[in-house]
């Protein structure tokens, strides 16, 4: 097998592969990404099992064949070549030759025969949707995602589609972020449960492009990218009814400006460490007060105006919550909505519905 490609093709096809090779592996040949010259193309397919990546890269095809080498050494080695055009051999005994220039890298490879299976998956009719309108769907739900092991069925977003709606819900027992778009196309799916890792690599593929295509095929999801393919197995849990946890009953909506107040609240977030993470909230006569208190730390405290005018309430939520629930709000104006005793928070776009991150508060301490 020989072949000659761009490095900065080949750079760029490697990286892609980094986030889903296993570092701690007890089949090493996880560790490795499977090359495979196919006509004018040189395939990279990469895999934990769980997960799987295939692209497709153009390539100056000298001899055909197939090897597997390290991801991780492949991409440091060809990172710091210089040079324009990388040759790629494969040697006796699955020894790999990486040249550039007056550089020769000599790395063992493992044949292609032990690496897991990994196919493409064709649908004739695919959901298309815009990168941006996936990229602001995972942006507004990822940080809700659970990463407790006991709950495997948090551990991942909740993504549906029905009635000309795109529905997506990430919760972690304390915060629920849930996102609804609209759809133009007839297209319908069941609910299913993507986890971390997956959607992790989704919002790489989404960082650019104009559209993605995705599909559902026997447990596994599918979203394709022009020449790239990321399958993901899905989580085989039943998702929580996450419509019980939207309140029923409004609370007090405050409408705030969203830079003021994530810059309010990262100033109190200074105080936070593992054992103290809340900030009091204050809303009395046109003011919302908040004051972090840390006894290892120290205290903040700051003001922001506000159109209010009912009874004083006072209500403590975990800093990082509130912050990660307004941040990726594209407005300028938020809608705060606020609950006295254990009524949950709900911070969403003021004057839309099309996003909402409800907040469990928090046990003020007392003094």
């Amino acid at each position: 097998m020989k072949f000659s490609i761009e490095r900065g093709i080949f750079l760029s096809g490697i990286q892609k592969t980094l986030g889903i090779v296993e570092r701690k592996t007890t089949l090493p040949i996880l560790n490795n990404l499977l090359i495979k010259t196919e006509s004018e193309k040189i395939r990279i397919v990469a895999t934990d099992r769980e997960i799987g990546l295939i692209s497709y890269y153009g390539a100056k095809i000298i001899t055909p064949g197939s090897i597997t080498v390290a991801a991780r050494k492949l991409f440091e080695m060809v990172r710091e070549i210089e040079g324009d055009i990388v040759d790629f051999e494969v040697m006796d005994n699955n020894w790999v030759n990486v040249t550039c220039g007056k550089i020769i890298y000599k790395i063992p490879g493992i044949s292609a025969d032990d690496f897991p299976e990994v196919s493409d998956i064709e649908d004739s009719n695919p959901l298309t949707i815009p990168c941006g309108v996936l990229k602001n769907i995972i942006e507004k739900t990822f940080y809700a995602i659970s990463s407790d092991e006991m709950r495997p069925n948090l551990n991942g977003i909740f993504f549906k589609v029905s009635g000309g709606m795109i529905d997506v819900v990430a919760t972690d027992g304390h915060r629920l972020s849930l996102v609804n778009v609209p759809l133009k196309d007839d297209y319908s799916t069941d609910g299913v449960i993507i986890p971390r890792k997956g959607v992790s690599e989704m919002r790489k593929l989404v960082e650019d492009g104009e559209s993605v295509d995705i599909c559902l095929k026997d447990g596994v999801y599918v979203v394709r990218k022009n020449d790239t393919t990321l399958r993901i197995s899905l989580i085989d849990a039943d998702y929580p009814d996450y419509n019980r946890v939207i309140p029923k009953e409004g609370g007090v909506e405050i409408h705030l400006d969203k830079n003021q107040m994530l810059h309010s609240l990262r100033r109190m977030s200074v105080m936070s460490n593992e054992r103290f993470s809340g900030v009091k909230i204050e809303i009395n006569d046109r003011r919302m007060i908040l004051t972090s208190t840390n006894p290892d730390v120290g205290e903040a405290k700051d003001e922001i105006d506000v159109s209010y005018n009912g009874d004083p309430m006072e209500v403590g939520y975990n800093v990082r919550y509130l912050i990660d629930a307004m941040d990726p709000i594209d407005e300028n104006i938020v809608s705060f909505e606020v609950r006295s005793g254990d009524g949950p928070g709900v911070i969403k776009t003021a004057g839309k519905n099309d996003y909402m991150c409800i907040v469990m508060p928090i046990k003020l301490r007392r003094d």
